[in-house]
């Protein structure tokens, strides 16, 4: 469905033009908030950001203007200036929302590794999760729908509105230059 579609349905159907903004753009607005929101905030947290984005989306829908950019660019808009804004408030109330399903505090507990090993992992692993991030979009998008989410490359390819090729490339290109960055800082590149 392209742009001047959407707007057509979104006037004689707008619930139908709902749904199919949050089917064709949710990977794409979660993935953009999860970007923003990952270090401060629960899965929860993000869930309800990225309906906020949509709920913001359906009214201010009258607003986009086809002829000045496309859909995708105004719902990214919406989505980062709104992660912006809750990213603000969270740290402004210094608020982490805690699932305890990915709260790995208890997995810890109940292993033999020391909290320094723990520490220096978690360390580690921020420091990849930021080095990913560093990449920029669409590679940072790329590689956290590929590993993080299991998205193939087709997947992501929609996602984004780009081909197949063109993704798999730009994955390419990102881990590489994502093992020499690790590299660079003595961290070892595992495959797997």
């Amino acid at each position: 469905m392209n742009d001047i579609q959407w707007i057509g349905l979104l006037k004689t159907n707008p619930e139908s033009a709902y749904s199919e903004a949050i089917e064709i753009y949710g990977d794409y607005v979660y993935a953009i908030v999860l970007n923003k929101l990952k270090n401060n905030s629960s899965r929860e947290d993000i869930e309800d950001c990225v309906s906020d984005i949509f709920v913001e989306l359906f009214r201010s829908a009258d607003r986009f203007d086809a002829s000045a950019g496309s859909l995708k660019t105004f719902i990214a808009t919406i989505a980062k200036r709104r992660a912006v804004d809750e990213y603000r408030r969270l740290i402004r109330n210094n608020i982490k929302s805690v699932n305890i399903d990915d709260d790995d505090t208890f997995e810890t507990l109940c292993t033999t590794e020391t909290p320094l090993n723990h520490a220096e992992r978690r360390d580690e692993k921020n420091f990849i999760w930021h080095k990913i991030r560093g990449l920029g979009e669409p590679d940072s998008i790329i590689l956290i729908q590929q590993y993080f989410y299991d998205k193939t490359i087709k997947e992501i390819a929609s996602m984004l509105s780009m081909t197949a090729a063109a993704v798999q490339k730009r994955s390419i290109r990102a881990r590489e230059c994502l093992k020499a960055e690790l590299t660079k800082e003595g961290i070892t590149y595992q495959k797997g």
